[in-house]
């Protein structure tokens, strides 16, 4: 069965990590496919930018292009069958991975309100 994959949309971004997830744990993957995600998550977590993120609104229009473009090129780059496998797992487990995000969230919420209580404590006392 051959699904006609639809373009990736800048606001498909969960549903594009999802899918290279996948792709990229399956061994038919070859390295020239993984190579492209690997570069866009160095690329984020480095702190070397084309444009620096210090300058205001430019500094992130690099991260908004070059990331989701290398993404793009990665899911491409994978073979087909591994490909539509990874199309059909990501639709799946996609309202897993929305739970997951919104858990991970609300952690992250939790964390930061209970550090800001922690240092209003520790600065009045």
């Amino acid at each position: 069965m051959i699904i006609k994959r639809q373009k990736i949309r800048p606001w498909m971004l969960k549903k594009e990590i999802l899918i290279l997830y996948y792709g990229l744990r399956d061994k038919r993957t070859t390295v020239i496919a993984k190579l492209p995600a690997i570069f866009s998550i160095i690329y984020l977590l480095s702190p070397i930018d084309l444009i620096p993120d210090f300058i205001p609104f430019f500094g992130y229009i690099d991260d908004i292009v070059i990331v989701p473009l290398l993404l793009n090129l990665a899911i491409k780059l994978l073979p087909a069958e591994v490909r539509e496998e990874s199309i059909l797992k990501a639709n799946r487990n996609h309202n897993k991975f929305k739970l997951l995000i919104f858990g991970l969230s609300l952690l992250i919420l939790a964390l930061l309100v209970g550090i800001f209580f922690l240092i209003r404590h520790l600065i009045n006392n």
